[in-house]
């Protein structure tokens, strides 16, 4: 039970996704090029992370910690550059609710198998029936969604 509140967070959070693919298709449209909407995407969000770290003044990390911090821990922008372009391109081919189940069903998967091994620092959840199942039912949405258009 205590872990409601930060579901319907995360929920929350997740409703924002559909948002943001299909302004960002829109604006890839108009600005004749998925990469340059990329671009206008990421930098909004530089501005509101600079505006937020002006707001709240954290401490800067030490040069020390920043050295000491795992070269690949620095790559998650890449992905996220890699994420916000394929979905821009793919929202108006395909629909975004296609889109997202199936951008979902890969988030998923690949998180069962890191939850797993406990990659990265995570708390190890073991793969179980439970979970392959979970997988397995976000097929099946997908099949259902994908048959109906």
């Amino acid at each position: 039970m205590k872990n409601c509140i930060f579901l319907f967070l995360a929920l929350c959070v997740g409703g924002l996704l559909p948002v943001q693919g299909s302004i960002n298709a829109h604006l890839g449209k108009s600005l004749n090029h998925p990469l340059q909407a990329t671009f206008v995407s990421f930098f909004g969000a530089i501005v509101v992370l600079f505006l937020l770290l002006l707001a709240l003044n954290p401490s800067l990390p030490s040069v020390s910690q920043l050295k000491s911090t795992p070269a690949f821990y620095y790559t998650g922008g890449i992905y996220g550059v890699v994420f916000v372009t394929t979905i821009l391109m793919l929202a108006p081919r395909i629909g975004i609710a296609n889109t997202l189940v199936a951008t979902i069903i890969g988030q998923l998967i690949v998180s069962v198998i890191l939850d797993h091994f406990g990659a990265f620092g995570l708390v190890r959840h073991p793969v179980n029936g439970f979970r392959l199942m979970g997988c397995a039912g976000l097929v099946i949405s997908l099949y259902l969604i994908q048959k109906s258009t």
